[in-house]
């Protein structure tokens, strides 16, 4: 999952017009002067800025990124700083001053629960979110469809049966089935095999957690050879829905490309049945039925594992700390504000040798922990 840290990650969002323009929409009519406003994981601050513009009474822009110093720089250059207030972190551990009228958020993957951010906003929503507050989104639904695409199963999964240098590398087509690709809309011709159905739709404003265990029978419409299954979401901003869809404007979003481990030819007016098993932060799984066959792939068999790894993931394991980990330990413990940053590089480099062969090494392992624990 990218933190989106760079401008490269926010150019396709910022320069969004069929996005932004229903974002506008929906902020302009939900505020008032007296509003006060929660741009949740803010990026460069636009849809912040549009309430600002609409007479919002205060703004708070909350990123957890880097990227929130460029923000900084953009709002006072806009001349927004009186009004907006950028703060530097992520919802749950900083502080605002005051709850919010509307949280506005873009809190949504490729299809919907891609990221796992929503969490967050529920978060927002239950600690900073004014009784009769709302939401920007605060409704959205997933949708998939069977499909034809020969173009993305041959680049994705089919390219495996070839050999190179006169190795073979089918047995890499396995993991290859069980991973999720994004398409973005009209890269590859996919054609639908039937109308797309409804999986799931999740209520921002009542919903206690994004996962998804839902299933949907669905009438196929034309015979064709059935690669997978395409996904995508639709939210409500406001008074409109904003759709992800192949068949709408396009968004910076992509659809989602579920693959099957084998193609299934289907037959107009037969049935066929779509189960996605996806908890929070966890693995998605997607089994297929037709015809009597099933087929059921998740993103688990999509990396190598091995039975330690497993072991380590368990509920039931009992944790033993590593030697780098105790390294890490001892790292933390002197984050007291007594020493510099060099001086504990040195201290570990020399105690943690035959982990850190060179202070390079120590310097890093030390900088990354002190960027992700210190103040």
């Amino acid at each position: 999952m990218s933190n989106y840290s760079t401008l490269q990650e926010h150019r396709a969002m910022v320069f969004d017009d069929q996005r932004n323009d229903l974002y506008a929409k929906a902020i302009k009519k939900a505020v008032s002067k007296d509003s006060v406003v929660l741009d949740l994981g803010a990026g460069l601050g636009l849809h912040g800025f549009i309430a600002a513009q609409a007479g919002a009474k205060r703004v708070y822009l909350v990123e957890p990124s880097a990227i929130i110093e460029v923000t900084r720089q953009l709002i006072n250059a806009n001349k927004m700083s009186t009004q907006i207030e950028c703060i530097s972190g992520g919802i749950e551990e900083v502080k605002l001053a005051e709850k919010a009228d509307l949280i506005i958020s873009v809190f949504t993957g490729n299809f919907l629960l891609t990221e796992d951010l929503l969490p967050s906003l529920f978060h927002a929503r239950d600690r900073y979110l004014k009784p009769g507050g709302k939401l920007i989104p605060d409704r959205a639904v997933m949708t998939v469809v069977p499909v034809t695409a020969t173009t993305s199963y041959e680049k994705h999964v089919t390219a495996w049966n070839k050999s190179s240098q006169g190795m073979a590398f089918d047995l890499a087509r396995g993991f290859a089935a069980n991973q999720l690709y994004s398409e973005a809309s009209g890269q590859n011709q996919i054609e639908f095999l039937s109308e797309p159905a409804d999986l799931l739709e999740i209520d921002f404003m009542t919903a206690t957690e994004s996962s998804c265990h839902s299933r949907v029978d669905v009438e196929i419409t034309r015979d064709g050879l059935c690669h997978g299954w395409l996904g995508w979401f639709r939210m409500r901003l406001g008074e409109h829905w904003l759709s992800t869809s192949p068949e709408d404007k396009k968004t910076h979003w992509r659809q989602l490309f579920l693959p099957l481990a084998e193609p299934v030819r289907v037959k107009k007016n037969s049935v066929i049945h779509f189960e996605l098993d996806r908890p929070e932060f966890g693995e998605w799984t997607w089994s297929t039925e037709y015809d009597g066959r099933k087929q059921r792939q998740s993103t688990f068999l999509a990396q190598p594992t091995t039975p330690a790894a497993l072991q380590r993931k368990s509920d039931s394991h009992k944790p033993r700390i590593s030697l780098k980990g105790t390294a890490a330990n001892e790292v933390i413990s002197r984050f007291k504000g007594n020493q510099s940053t060099a001086e504990i590089v040195d201290y570990i480099a020399t105690k943690y040798d035959m982990l850190f062969p060179n202070r390079k090494l120590a310097d890093n392992f030390v900088k990354n922990l002190v960027d992700q624990h210190c103040l």
